[in-house]
C-alpha cells in the first residue's frame, strides 16, 4: 500500500512539472533593411551581373520590350555567428544573384518590380526589403519580373 501512495506521488509531482513547462519560443523578428546595403556589399560587386539590371519596388525603368514571366526565390542562410543585420544582408543578396540567375536563364536583361514576399505577403518597397531572424536562421523571399529592356 505504502508503495501505492508514494509511486502515486512522484507520478502527480512529475505530472506537475510537465505542466509547469513552456515550450521553447522560436524566435522570429522581421527586419525592414535598406537594399543599398546589400548592394554596397564586396561580395556584390564580385557577384551580382552589372549586365542585369535590378529594379526594386515601383522604380521607373525604360519600356519593357519582352516580358519573361515573374520569378519567386525563399532563401536561408544560418545566422549562428552573424547579426540579424548581417545575416540578413547575406541571405538578401543570395536572393538577388538567384534572381539574375533566373533572368539569364530565360534571355532577360532585367529583373524589374523586385518585391518581398515572404510568407507569400507581398511588401513592396523601392528602398527596402523584408527579412525574418530567427534563433539560428535568417530568411528573405523576393519575387521579380524577367524582362528584355533596351540596351543602354
Amino acid at each position: 500500500m505504502r508503495y501505492r501512495t508514494l509511486t502515486g506521488s512522484m507520478m502527480g509531482l512529475a505530472l506537475a512539472g510537465l505542466m509547469m513547462t513552456t515550450p521553447a519560443q522560436a524566435r522570429d523578428t522581421t527586419y525592414y533593411l535598406p537594399f543599398k546595403d546589400v548592394l554596397s556589399l564586396p561580395q556584390a560587386r564580385e557577384k551580382l551581373d552589372p549586365s542585369i539590371r535590378l529594379y526594386f519596388g515601383n522604380q521607373i525603368h525604360p519600356e519593357v520590350e519582352a516580358r519573361h514571366n515573374g520569378y519567386y526565390v525563399d532563401r536561408k542562410t544560418s545566422s549562428v555567428t552573424k547579426t540579424d543585420e548581417e545575416a540578413c544582408r547575406w541571405v538578401a543578396l543570395s536572393a538577388l544573384i538567384d534572381l539574375q540567375e533566373r533572368a539569364r536563364f530565360v534571355g532577360a536583361n532585367a529583373v524589374t518590380n523586385i518585391s518581398s514576399y515572404y510568407n507569400k505577403q507581398e511588401y513592396v518597397d523601392d528602398n527596402k526589403y523584408e527579412c525574418h531572424a530567427g534563433n539560428v536562421v535568417a530568411g528573405v523571399a523576393l519575387k521579380g519580373k524577367m524582362v528584355t529592356l533596351p540596351v543602354q
